[in-house]
């Protein structure tokens, strides 16, 4: 339990820890009746008119780096938060629940390398840097058969590859972290490289602060937090048809959390000695690929991409206790140590051919996983040889899957007609799913076009979450014999529209059924078990549909969009409740509104205005005194809405040239502008008349920031 109570406090630092050190701890509680949880952006679909997939929004690099960013860094999870469809979760958490998803349904890749680990500090930042970002594909429905795996999104983010020519980069400081970038020709037109690094500095703030707290004091308290990432890539243009890329991405968190307490004893004579516990966490990803692509002729390619990925988490935790009897002082200690690491190194292979009115693209991947949880305790007494106490659970997985896609033209129309067949092998058992996919668009007028999309998706392999928040103590492990993969059907249809150069509206209706979803059942620990871990979650189904409207208006200076979803979202899971019941990220109404307007050439201003119904509780209904305590009635899972939710966001971009004709941007911005303080959790309390009280508390007030870059 010690130990439990501490990892809670390090995962309280860990969520509130970039916010603690800008403004006083402010928790305010409300009566439950109306609030709500969202997130801001400004967002703008590229390549409309050619985009024939449904729920497919592209983003390039100066799209993704104008929006609103929270302390200084822009982020990319945050602008696809502001998207109709969906859900943002938690305040400030990078959580991505679409179409109803329960967030571990979100394919990740950098580079086409599957990312486990996406986000730092508990997912207030994401691991993906806007400064090399080239261009993101998010996908919400209508899949292409090459993307697998994963049942509720795609976000496939490329990188840049650095200038043929000129050197160049940028340096930015933000509030809490800088980043630098710096690229350019190693070999003119043949040979390129590119490189970017962030890195936060709260860890030397916090040492500040804790040696002025600890100062004059016996008692020592202790806690740092830092994160560190970096992207470099190296292209080869071996010929003008052959291109080589190798590409690095590197993310690291360390979290580290004591409290000490210095003893003196007097027997004959004086001993000191310190007792205490600390706590110390490390997680994060590394990927590596190196990839080929081939122009065979004008209408023909081929490509292939090799990888290796490693998400990986490693937690300690130390206890030391001191005992002066008989005039001698026995030290005791406990170690206990939790780790996990998913490793996947993999091979991809594809080819593409157009024809008159057929593009056909066909591939084959493979990838094995080995999944490595680990927990340790150790424990002793004086000069005692230690006990130690090891549970693992070491599994791998092997997948191989072959597709096809055939883009066919006639008129008016384009079908999109695909097939994915994926084979999964793990723990003795095998899987074999076919997984069609259909993609139709018609052309109704130039400036109008209606599409539809149908799509099966598997999953084969769960994060082990007992919470909803990205935490280092999360860890994924493949399908087995009790754990049955993830199986997902959606449909959707939608008329999206340009009325003019200025104007578009889109609508798009969803409806997705989900099979095998798991949700946690056990203990309350933060840690999920290791061994027969499937006994703890119990599997069920889901049901979400929806409709989402966008309709935006762009010039030369303004950009405004309105992005709004209507959506139900619900589960059934008979072994805890016999019906349907709303999930936690049931957000009936989500609005979003943003606007940048340009002044001048060098001043950019941007807002955001967003609202979206409260997220759900579970909460008791009535309570009844039974003499020897209370009893508590509860009618169903998640049967409390949260009030709503609502924020404003301000920014401001100011740019100036440097007598050298470099470009400087100093960029204001303010969350939560008017100081909503909005629920992130609810409590309740008995009555002596047997009714329930609720409250709400809220942590996030209104967040100002600043950071300075200059491009060169």
């Amino acid at each position: 339990m010690d130990r439990q109570n501490l990892l809670m406090k390090g995962c309280l630092i860990l969520f509130n820890i970039s916010i603690l050190f800008l403004l006083p701890e402010c928790i305010f509680a409300q009566e439950i009746s109306r609030a709500d949880t969202l997130s801001a952006s400004l967002v703008t679909a590229d390549e409309r008119p050619a985009a024939k997939h449904t729920g497919l929004v592209r983003l390039d690099h100066t799209l993704l780096s104008q929006q609103p960013s929270l302390l200084g860094s822009p982020d990319v999870i945050k602008v696809l938060q502001n998207l109709s469809g969906v859900s943002s979760g938690m305040e400030l958490i990078s959580g991505l629940y679409v179409h109803g998803g329960d967030g571990s349904d979100n394919l990740f890749l950098l580079d086409g390398v599957p990312l486990y680990q996406v986000s730092h500090l508990a997912g207030l930042f994401s691991s993906f840097n806007t400064d090399v970002t080239k261009s993101l594909d998010f996908y919400k429905s209508g899949f292409p058969a090459h993307y697998g795996g994963r049942l509720s999104s795609v976000v496939d983010v490329t990188t840049s590859e650095g200038d043929k020519q000129n050197f160049g980069g940028s340096f930015s400081i933000g509030l809490i972290d800088g980043r630098i970038r710096f690229g350019g020709p190693i070999i003119k037109d043949r040979l390129t490289f590119d490189v970017a690094v962030r890195r936060t500095w709260l860890d030397a703030i916090l040492a500040s602060a804790f040696a002025i707290g600890n100062s004059g004091n016996d008692s020592k308290t202790n806690g740092s937090y830092s994160f560190l990432d970096a992207n470099a890539s190296v292209t080869y243009y071996a010929t003008p048809s052959d291109k080589v890329k190798v590409r690095f991405f590197g993310g690291t968190d360390w979290l580290r959390y004591s409290d000490r307490q210095l003893h003196k004893f007097y027997g004959t004579e004086i001993y000191e000695d310190e007792s205490g516990r600390g706590l110390k966490m490390k997680w994060g990803n590394i990927a590596v690929s190196s990839s080929w692509e081939h122009r065979i002729s004008s209408t023909s390619s081929l490509d292939a991409l090799v990888y290796f990925s490693r998400g990986y988490s490693d937690i300690s935790y130390n206890m030391r206790t001191l005992d002066f009897a008989d005039d001698v002082l026995t030290a005791a200690f406990e170690d206990d140590r939790t780790s996990s690491s998913t490793n996947s190194s993999g091979a991809k292979f594809g080819y593409m051919i157009e024809l008159p009115n057929n593009r056909i693209r066909t591939g084959l991947d493979y990838q094995h996983c080995r999944y490595a949880p680990l927990r340790q305790t150790s424990s002793g007494e004086g000069d005692s040889e230690a006990s130690v106490y090891t549970v693992s659970d070491f599994m791998s997985s092997d997948e191989v899957a072959a597709y096809v896609e055939d883009r066919m033209n006639y008129g008016p129309f384009t079908i999109d007609l695909g097939f994915r067949l994926n084979a999964f092998f793990a723990s003795g058992k095998k899987w074999l799913t076919p997984q069609p996919r259909l993609g139709v668009s018609c052309a109704l007028a130039p400036y109008m076009t209606l599409k539809a999309s149908y799509t099966y998706m598997v999953q084969y392999t769960h994060l082990l979450s007992p919470m909803f928040i990205d935490l280092p103590t999360n860890m994924w492990m493949p399908s087995t014999e009790k754990m049955n993969p993830l199986y997902s059907h959606q449909a959707a249809i939608g008329l999206y529209s340009h009325f003019s150069e200025h104007w578009h509206v889109d609508l798009e209706g969803y409806y997705k059924t989900m099979d095998n979803c798991a949700m946690y059942s056990g203990t309350t620990s933060l840690f999920p078990p290791i061994t027969d871990w499937e006994d703890s979650f119990t599997s069920g189904r889901g049901r979400a549909y929806g409709a989402e409207l966008e309709a935006g208006y762009t010039s030369e200076k303004i950009n405004a969009t309105l992005y709004y979803t209507l959506s139900w979202n619900k589960r059934l899971f008979e072994d805890m409740y016999p019906e349907w019941f709303f999930d936690r990220f049931d957000n009936r109404h989500k609005l979003t509104l943003m606007a940048s307007y340009r002044i001048g050439g060098n001043i950019d201003l941007t807002a955001s205005w967003n609202w979206h119904s409260g997220n759900r509780v579970t909460m008791p209904e009535q309570g009844v005194d039974e003499g020897e305590g209370v009893s508590l009635l509860f009618p169903k899972p998640y049967n409390a809405k949260m009030p709503d939710y609502h924020r404003l966001d301000l920014g401001c971009n100011f740019h100036k040239k440097t007598r050298r004709g470099n470009e400087r941007i100093w960029s204001v911005n303010i969350y939560n502008v008017y100081c909503r303080m909005n629920p992130i959790m609810m409590t309740f309390s008995h009555q002596e008349d047997g009714s329930i009280a609720a409250k709400t508390y809220s942590m996030v007030p209104i967040i100002p920031s600043f950071s300075y870059t200059i491009k060169f």
